[in-house]
């Protein structure tokens, strides 16, 4: 009869299938189900050349059309290319020597019992990768006030982002900018407890401890999954929406390889400024900002939108007031999504709590692809066995890796507004 543990790494093999990662990573996450992946892709970085702007050799005689073409500052095509560092993505459970051995009569039960936390794990993966897929690179899952451990988020919906069991770091910063640091000297912060109604979770100062402040913690500071900060530190996983589609227009600083000054807005994205928006209710404010992609930037093809589900509520609320009842659902996982019309176009609305609750984004997502150096949330198994012996501990780990690149070729065809 095989061992217990062979046994669990048969189960493991047979279980989760590519089908059923994608169902736990993606099932609850639209924008990040949806977006384009690419995985076995090799090379030291990934690579993705996009164009901006057509050759200029035009006019009304050829002269002056070989002069467009043959000009110094460059008349022929346009092109640069994004060049994006691979990141690392690391997921582990354990599971006990001596549960694996007092599993061998009632192997069955146990299975049923690791499923649920193998489960478990994936979804996680998941929830962190469509987080940060919306995010700056920052990797920020909130802001907090804090009283007696206590954190109360300043965007309730935030409170998503949170676990009982969670190890948490902080910052005064977002993580966007390579200036940003974790606040000196401060503690982490073990998660005991978290209200979703409230929008507030509570921390030990000590793992097991009860509820009290970590030393340095303090009001309206950013916080972070310990090790996932980005910032002045080395780690990278990859930079999501907020990077590529800035809330602001960008400076001269390279990004990806670009100076994205040559083209703000195509290389960029799209956005109104608040005297734009002023007065205007959601649904007009996704209508201006559809029909400025279409007008100025000449977008082509299918554009999504996404939205907080609360924000998605009011805007089928609206619809739904005017007799209007456009619903419909994707053949993949079955997302629900709103129909509006600007610009000339029919565009999808999707709701997903990964989405900031201030900002929509409309994106053409033809535009957009998340890569793997080989997959995402591939077992680690080198020597052909999922479970692996843990080097400190008499227990044995199941390892996730991802290496993953998120790209957005054509910035300018993609856009974002607020939303409040």
């Amino acid at each position: 009869m095989a061992s217990s543990l062979q046994s669990f790494d048969a189960f493991l093999k047979e279980t989760y299938t590519k089908d059923k990662i994608d169902d736990l990573t993606k099932k609850e996450h639209p924008f990040y189900g949806r977006v384009k992946k690419e995985e076995g892709v090799g090379g030291d970085q990934y690579v993705h050349p996009f164009m901006f702007s057509n050759p200029q050799g035009h006019g009304a005689t050829l002269a002056k059309a070989q002069a467009g073409s043959n000009q110094a500052s460059g008349g022929n095509l346009q092109s640069r290319k994004w060049i994006v560092t691979w990141g690392d993505y690391s997921d582990a459970v354990s599971i006990g020597d001596k549960v694996i051995k007092a599993s061998r009569n009632n192997l069955g039960a146990f299975l049923r019992n690791q499923e649920v936390e193998v489960d478990g794990l994936y979804r996680g993966g998941g929830d962190a990768f469509s987080t940060y897929a919306f995010g700056n690179g920052g990797q920020a899952l909130g802001q907090f006030t804090i009283s007696s451990g206590v954190c109360t988020l300043v965007n309730a919906d935030d409170v998503v982002n949170f676990e009982v069991g969670q190890i948490l770091v902080v910052s005064v910063n977002d993580g966007s900018d390579s200036s940003h640091v974790i606040v000196g000297g401060s503690a982490a912060g073990y998660v005991v407890a978290v209200n979703r109604n409230a929008g507030t979770f509570s921390v030990s100062a000590t793992s097991g401890g009860s509820v009290a402040t970590p030393t340095n913690w303090a009001n309206n500071q950013y916080v972070f999954r310990d090790g996932d900060f980005g910032g002045a530190g080395s780690t990278r996983i990859f930079l999501g929406l907020g990077a590529w589609i800035p809330s602001s227009d960008p400076s001269a600083t390279t990004f990806e390889n670009v100076n994205r000054t040559i083209d703000i807005t195509r290389m960029s994205g799209v956005r109104l400024t608040s005297a734009e928006i002023q007065g205007l209710s959601l649904d007009a404010r996704l209508k201006r900002l559809v029909t400025r992609m279409v007008g100025r930037n000449a977008v082509s093809g299918n554009l999504d939108i996404y939205l907080n589900p609360e924000k998605w509520q009011t805007l089928a609320d609206t619809a739904e007031s005017r007799g209007q009842r456009e619903i419909g659902k994707t053949a993949d996982f079955g997302y629900e999504y709103v129909t509006i019309h600007a610009g000339g176009k029919s565009c999808k609305v999707f709701a997903d709590n990964s989405c900031p609750v201030g900002t929509a984004f409309a994106l053409h997502m033809d535009s957009i692809k998340m890569a793997a150096l080989d997959g995402f949330f591939d077992v680690v198994a080198g020597d052909g066995l999922q479970m692996l012996r843990s080097p400190t501990a008499n227990d044995y780990e199941l390892r996730l890796q991802t290496y993953p690149a998120f790209v957005v070729p054509a910035p300018g065809w993609c856009g974002r507004v607020s939303t409040l």
